[in-house]
């Protein structure tokens, strides 16, 4: 009888560690969208789990909102873009530090198919003339200040508009709110969260702006990103370990089975029919990083595209070192090769 029950004792802290043990963290995220699919496929699998760590995330409703959380206590981490983080340092915010890539630039531009016939818009077309058609026209962002606004920004500013007298930009957010508006006419189009351009274009309700060559600034760069405070991290380096770990086989998964990480992005994307999805997954796939580093090169190029859009006075170099600490990621890819 005490062998069984000594048995027993050995079997049960053999057993995988439960909810209540873990530790509840919380990642604060600017939207759904295909830029965090690492997030969502670290999830389903089970990854953070592995590293006994229970992840809620939030919605924030666009990337600087997603600043204000973390740096206010609302998140461990959070996911938006690179830009969010530079931004922050600006602000001398700078506790500030992104961790992790999640997803590679791909940002679409859409206009409305009855618009773009109104004014005469075709892709045939040189880009400036695209351009130059839109002005008065309104275009849906995410939020003020986010990338979206600023890619509309960067568009008029390199083909001749003022973004702020010639154009109106409207904050919409989310995926359903930036496709509602498109189907009530809210707006003429959209620097758009990926998946808007799936669900419209299928719709036969929008049609591509620009193509993605054209805005050659942001190609291949980090985008979607993780962030966490150096403050945190060095508070607690076992659990930004664990996320890392867990972000890089994600990473790994996405690069070397995609089939499999497709099926575990799914459930984060309910709100498309499954030839939507379909669609989507094949058009962003290319855009999914094959490493979660951020690199310097990458890092140097969104800055060379920030300093065409801000004001001089808004402008400043952050060096990278003090925004990006990937030594997490690094060590985990290296750990994991093994």
């Amino acid at each position: 009888m005490r062998r069984c029950v000594l048995l027993l004792a050995l079997l049960l802290t053999a057993l995988p560690v439960q909810g209540a043990d873990r530790t509840k963290i919380t990642v604060v995220q600017s939207s759904y969208s295909f830029n965090f699919v690492p997030l969502a496929v670290a999830r389903t699998e089970g990854y953070f789990t592995d590293e006994g760590l229970d992840v809620d995330v939030v919605l924030a409703g666009g990337g600087p909102k997603t600043m204000t959380a973390l740096l206010g206590g609302g998140g461990q981490f959070s996911a938006s873009v690179l830009l969010d983080g530079i931004m922050a340092h600006r602000k001398a915010l700078d506790d500030v530090r992104a961790i992790a890539t999640l997803s590679l630039a791909y940002n679409p531009v859409l206009i409305r198919v009855d618009v773009a016939k109104q004014h005469g818009i075709s892709l045939e077309q040189p880009l400036q003339q695209r351009i130059a058609a839109i002005k008065g026209l309104r275009i849906a962002i995410t939020t003020p200040g986010a990338s979206s606004d600023m890619i509309v920004r960067y568009l008029a500013l390199t083909n001749g508009l003022s973004p702020d007298r010639d154009l109106q930009i409207v904050p919409l957010g989310s995926i359903p709110a930036q496709t509602a508006g498109l189907r009530a006419g809210q707006v003429d189009g959209c620097a758009c969260l990926p998946g808007v351009d799936t669900l419209t274009k299928q719709e036969g309700l929008t049609t591509d702006l620009i193509r993605p060559s054209e805005l050659g600034a942001l190609d291949g760069i980090t985008y979607g990103t993780l962030y966490g405070l150096a403050s945190y991290n060095k508070a607690h380096p076992d659990i930004v370990r664990g996320v890392a770990r867990a972000i890089t086989r994600a990473t790994m998964l996405i690069a070397n089975d995609p089939d499999r990480a497709k099926r575990a992005t799914r459930p984060f994307f309910k709100q498309m029919d499954e030839a939507t999805f379909d669609e989507s997954w094949k058009l962003y796939l290319p855009y999914l990083p094959k490493t979660p580093d951020i690199s310097k090169a990458d890092y140097d190029k969104e800055l060379a595209f920030e300093k065409v859009v801000l004001p001089p006075n808004a402008y400043t170099v952050v060096p990278y070192d003090e925004a990006v600490d990937t030594s997490f990621v690094r060590a985990a890819m290296k750990e994991l090769a093994h």
